[in-house]
């Protein structure tokens, strides 16, 4: 991996823990780090985050690959660009407490299921309203 790539990942590390952390000593007591070992990240002094990467993504309830800043597929070009705008500020949201972020996720689904079942109650008295 390009030492860019290694940066761009301990950037994305970096912020995770500042948005959900009070401190650097919080989250490394919370992973059982040594002390300093966030701080010598921060200085570009260790990547040992890079072997760090499964266990990161479980403490910041995100998948590998969004720590890696890996398209879920290659080809994006099935996806609209409403799509992709959905997908993208869910990515971003991953800073959010993972309450707020489950709430989101709850949210946008009952919503497009609610939308869903309204559209088949209205086909139902179309085809109804049609053999009577």
């Amino acid at each position: 991996m390009s030492k860019e790539n290694t940066e761009k990942i301990r950037e994305r590390i970096l912020s995770l823990i500042s948005s959900e952390y009070e401190s650097d000593a919080a989250f490394e007591r919370s992973m059982g780090l040594a002390e300093k070992t966030v701080n010598n990240w921060r200085r570009g002094r260790s990547s040992s985050f890079m072997k760090m990467l499964p266990s990161l993504s479980e403490k910041f309830s995100v998948n590998v690959s969004e720590l890696l800043d890996i398209p879920l597929r290659r080809d994006t070009s099935e996806l609209s660009e409403d799509e992709l705008h959905l997908l993208h500020l869910y990515r971003k949201s991953r800073t959010m407490p993972p309450e707020m972020r489950e709430g989101l996720r709850e949210t946008l689904e009952g919503m497009i299921r609610l939308y869903l079942s309204s559209c088949e109650k209205m086909k139902g008295r179309e085809t109804r309203g049609r053999r009577g």
